[in-house]
C-alpha cells in the first residue's frame, strides 16, 4: 500500500506545509525508469486562461527544491532568499493552450511532486529562506491565491516507478483525471470528477447539513456567487476550530462500548501481521504494541492528531487502519479491519465522514483520496485512493476541467456524465444506470475517441482480440441482474467479427454472458445489442472482455447497462 503521506514524505517537506510520515510500504518493481518522463497536460475546461505549475524535489540533485519554468522543460532550482515571502526568480507558470488542446512537458526524477492548475489567473508561489516553497493555501485567508480557482494532483517519479494520484484530502475544486501509459501500451486511469463535480459536492454538503445540522455547509466556499471550492473537514476546522466539535462522540462511545466486551482484530498488512486489541481502562489497547485513547472529530478527520499522532513501529499501520475505519464508520459492523471490507458498506452510519462519502460518490469512478489514509484496503480489495503506478512508464496524461484523461491516440473529452449512483456508498456505481464506456477504472489495448452517437461525449475504440475494460464497484443489489446490453458500433472489414463478453472480478474469469458482433455499417453506426447473463448480485468489478479469431479491431463501445428479467 502506497499511502498519500508516504508519497509526500519521501524526502523533507517543501517549506510551508507540514506533512507527516505515514506507514504505507511500497513494493517497487525491479526495474529502472528513464531519467526523464513526458507528461501531457490536457485543457478540458472552457477557459483560455489555464496555468500549470510543477513543484517537487529533484531526486538526482540531492533532493533540491525545484520547479519547472514556463517552457515546461527547464528545471529551476531556487536559491535561498534573504527574507521570507520573496518572489520566485523565474517564471514558472506553464500556460496551457485553448480548450481541447494538449501541452507536453518533461520532468526529471521528482519526489513529493505536485502538478498545480489554476483557471482565470496565475498562482503566486513565494520563497522562504532555506529555500522553502510557500505554496497556495485554502485555509489562510490572506493568501494571495485565496480567490483563485486552483487544484493539484500528486506524484513521485523515481528510479523504480511513476506513482500519481488525485486528492480530495484538502479540498475539492477543479476536476482532474489521470492516465498512465506504459511501454507495452497498457493504460491505467483515474476518472476524477465530471465537469459539474464541484457543484454536485457543494449541493450535497448543503443537503447533508440540512439533514443533520452538523455544519457541512460551512465547507462550501463561494466567490462571486459561484462555488469556488469545498473544504475538507480538516481544513474547515482550521478555519473554525469549533466546527464538528463533539460530532463523532456518540459513535466513538459506541465503539468503546462494543470493544469493551469483544476484541478488535486489525491486519497491519506488515511484519506485525494481524493483532488483537480491546478497550480496558478507557484505552483501546493492543498488548505489547500500544494504546489509543478516544479520538475527537478533529483527530479522526486529520488521522494524525491526538491518539493518532504516534506512528512509531506497529502504531503506524494501526493508526492508518483504525482512523480509516472511523472515517468510513465501519468499526461497529466489522471487528476485523480491514479484512473483508467492501466499499459499498462505507459511510453507512449516520455519523461518518460525509465529505469523503460525497466526494467519492461524485467522482466518475468513485476514486480519490477523501482523507489521508483512504488507500487502506483489504488485501486484493478495490482501490479507493485514485492512484496509478507503473515501473515502466512512458507517458502520464493529466486532464483538468472534467472528462477522463486519455493516453496516446485518444482525445480529451470536454465533458462527461457521471454514472455513479447518487445513493451508492463509497462511490459504488449502480449496475442499472447507463455506464459510459470511457468511465473505466483500468483498461488494456483500447483508446478513447469523440463519438457522433446520441448523447455525445466519447466512446472506447480500437478494440481487438484480448483487449478489456474494467469498471470498479458496480453494485447489482440483492435482486440481481440477468440481462446486459451495450451500445456498440463496428466498421470491421468483411469476415471480421468477435464477441463482447462480461466477466466478473478478473479479465481472465469465465464470461457470464456475451453477444457476437460484426460490421454495423461503420465505426459510428450505433446499435444497442442485448444479451442474457448468469444472475449477478452484490458488488463486483465488471470487465468487458473482447474475443475474436482475427487480430483486427472489431468494435467500438459507447455505453452499457444491466437489467433484471
Amino acid at each position: 500500500m502506497m499511502n498519500r503521506r508516504k508519497l509526500l514524505s519521501s524526502a523533507v517537506a517543501l517549506g510551508g506545509t507540514a506533512l507527516g510520515l505515514g506507514t504505507g510500504a511500497l513494493a517497487f518493481r525491479a526495474s529502472a525508469t528513464t531519467p526523464t518522463l513526458q507528461i501531457a497536460l490536457q485543457n478540458t475546461t472552457t477557459s483560455n486562461q489555464v496555468y500549470a505549475y510543477v513543484t517537487g524535489q529533484a531526486i538526482d540533485n540531492n533532493n533540491a527544491l525545484m520547479l519547472l519554468e514556463s517552457d515546461g522543460h527547464t528545471v529551476y532550482y531556487p536559491s535561498s532568499p534573504g527574507s521570507p515571502g520573496s518572489p520566485l526568480g523565474a517564471n514558472c507558470a506553464i500556460a496551457l493552450g485553448a480548450p481541447g488542446s494538449t501541452t507536453t512537458i518533461t520532468i526529471p526524477h521528482i519526489a513529493g511532486g505536485r502538478i498545480w492548475f489554476s483557471v482565470g489567473a496565475p498562482l503566486t508561489f513565494l520563497l522562504n529562506p532555506g529555500p522553502g516553497l510557500v505554496e497556495p493555501s485554502v485555509s489562510n485567508q490572506s493568501d494571495p491565491n485565496i480567490n483563485i480557482k486552483w487544484d493539484f494532483c500528486e506524484f513521485t517519479y523515481n528510479s523504480s516507478q511513476m506513482f500519481a494520484n488525485i486528492s480530495y484530502v484538502d479540498f475539492v475544486s477543479l476536476p482532474i483525471s489521470l492516465a498512465l501509459t506504459n511501454a507495452s501500451g497498457a493504460t491505467q486511469t483515474v476518472s476524477g470528477l465530471p465537469t459539474n463535480g464541484l457543484d454536485t459536492v457543494c449541493s450535497n454538503l448543503i443537503a447533508q447539513h440540512a439533514s443533520d445540522g452538523a455544519g457541512w455547509d460551512q465547507l462550501v466556499v463561494k466567490s462571486g456567487g459561484a462555488n469556488l471550492r469545498a473544504l475538507s473537514p480538516n481544513n474547515g476546522i482550521v478555519i473554525n476550530s469549533a466546527l464538528f466539535s463533539g460530532y463523532y462522540q456518540p459513535y466513538v462511545d459506541q465503539v468503546w462500548s462494543q470493544y469493551s466486551n469483544q476484541t478488535l482484530t486489525v491486519d497491519t498488512q506488515a511484519s506485525w501481521g494481524s493483532v488483537t486489541g480491546q478497550v480496558s481502562g478507557g484505552q483501546l489497547t493492543f498488548p505489547g504494541l500500544g494504546s489509543f485513547g478516544q479520538p475527537s472529530a478533529a483527530d479522526i478527520f486529520s488521522c494524525s492528531t491526538g491518539p493518532f499522532a504516534n506512528t512509531a513501529g506497529a502504531m503506524g499501520p494501526l493508526t492508518a487502519r483504525i482512523s480509516a475505519a472511523f472515517n468510513r464508520s465501519t468499526l461497529l459492523t466489522d471487528a476485523n479491519q480491514p479484512d473483508g471490507e467492501n466499499p459499498a458498506n462505507y459511510y453507512k452510519n449516520a455519523i461518518t465522514n460525509h465529505y469523503s462519502r460525497i466526494a467519492h460518490a461524485a467522482s466518475l469512478d468513485g476514486r480519490g483520496y477523501g482523507f489521508p489514509y483512504d488507500d487502506v484496503a483489504p488485501n486484493g480489495g478495490a482501490d479507493q485512493s485514485g492512484a496509478v503506478s507503473d515501473g515502466n512508464p512512458t507517458l502520464l496524461t493529466v486532464a483538468v476541467g472534467g472528462g477522463t484523461a486519455t493516453g496516446p491516440g485518444g482525445g480529451p473529452s470536454p465533458s462527461q456524465s457521471s454514472s455513479s449512483s447518487s445513493g451508492g456508498g463509497g462511490g459504488s456505481v449502480s449496475a442499472y444506470s447507463t455506464i459510459q464506456a470511457v468511465s473505466y477504472s483500468s483498461h488494456n489495448g483500447t483508446q478513447n475517441e469523440a463519438t457522433s452517437d446520441s448523447g455525445g461525449g466519447q466512446d472506447v475504440g480500437w478494440i481487438a482480440n484480448g483487449d478489456w475494460l474494467a469498471y470498479s464497484n458496480v453494485d447489482f443489489g440483492s435482486a440481481g441482474a440477468t440481462q446486459f446490453k451495450a451500445r456498440v458500433a463496428s466498421g470491421a472489414a468483411s469476415g471480421v467479427s468477435g464477441l463482447v463478453q462480461v466477466a466478473l472480478d478478473s479479465p481472465t474469469a469465465a464470461p457470464i454472458g456475451s453477444f457476437a458482433l460484426g460490421n454495423t455499417g461503420g465505426w459510428q453506426s450505433w446499435e444497442t445489442v442485448p444479451a442474457n447473463i448468469s444472475k449477478v448480485t452484490g458488488v463486483h468489478t465488471v470487465y468487458l472482455t473482447f474475443s475474436s479469431g482475427q487480430p483486427a479491431d472489431f468494435v467500438n463501445v459507447h455505453w452499457f447497462t444491466f437489467a433484471q428479467s
